[in-house]
C-alpha cells in the first residue's frame, strides 16, 4: 500500500515539474516571438525613416544643424 501511494506521489511530482517546464518554454517561446515582430516593425519604421531621410536630402540638399538649438 504504502509502496502504491509513494509511485504516486513520485509521478504528481514529475508531472508537475514536466509542466512547469513544458510552460515556462512555451512563455518563452511567446515571448521570443513577440520581441522578434516588434523588431520586425521598428526596423520597418526606421527603414521608412530613413528612405524619407534621404529623399529629403536628395530635394533640400545638406542641411546645417543649429549646435545650439539642434535644428
Amino acid at each position: 500500500m504504502f509502496h502504491w501511494i509513494g509511485h504516486i506521489i513520485k509521478t504528481v511530482i514529475i508531472t508537475g515539474v514536466i509542466g512547469s517546464v513544458a510552460l515556462f518554454s512555451s512563455l518563452l517561446d511567446a515571448m521570443i516571438g513577440l520581441v522578434g515582430r516588434c523588431s520586425d516593425r521598428l526596423d520597418a519604421k526606421l527603414g521608412k525613416l530613413a528612405q524619407a531621410s534621404n529623399e529629403r536630402h536628395r530635394r533640400e540638399g545638406r542641411r546645417q544643424v543649429d549646435p545650439i538649438t539642434l535644428d
